[in-house]
């Protein structure tokens, strides 16, 4: 099943639509779970384990069918590798650096939000 992004529905009757699959297979992954459920109990008490696979077979028919998320590239990310000891004036320069990076990005952000 193809991921759905909430922001890209903008049809009324779309929504309703998606809403209303949501619920039937919401619905149906409840039964399956409670089948699986209600299987290792009785396997448990019983200590018969066969008993469980036909609601695992279901349950991994029904996963056939899971939600796939679209790929999002991993965000850049930036290490400084510091080797020997590290005096407290770096150690405070490093993280001025830091801090004054993120208060640009946060910056940026709320000027592209409000524009």
């Amino acid at each position: 099943m193809e991921f759905i992004v909430p922001s890209e529905v903008t049809d009324i009757e779309q929504a309703q639509e998606h809403m209303a699959e949501f619920q039937q297979r919401i619905f149906e992954l409840e039964n399956l779970l409670d089948d699986l459920a209600r299987s290792v109990e009785i396997a448990q008490f019983t200590k018969q384990y066969n008993v469980t696979q036909v609601f695992v077979d279901q349950a991994l028919e029904k996963l056939q069918d899971r939600i796939v998320l679209p790929e999002t590239k991993a965000p850049e990310l930036k290490l400084s590798v510091i080797e020997g000891e590290a005096d407290e004036e770096l150690v405070k320069q490093l993280g001025d650096k830091v801090m004054a990076e993120r208060k640009r990005k946060a910056d940026l952000k709320i000027v592209s939000n409000n524009a």
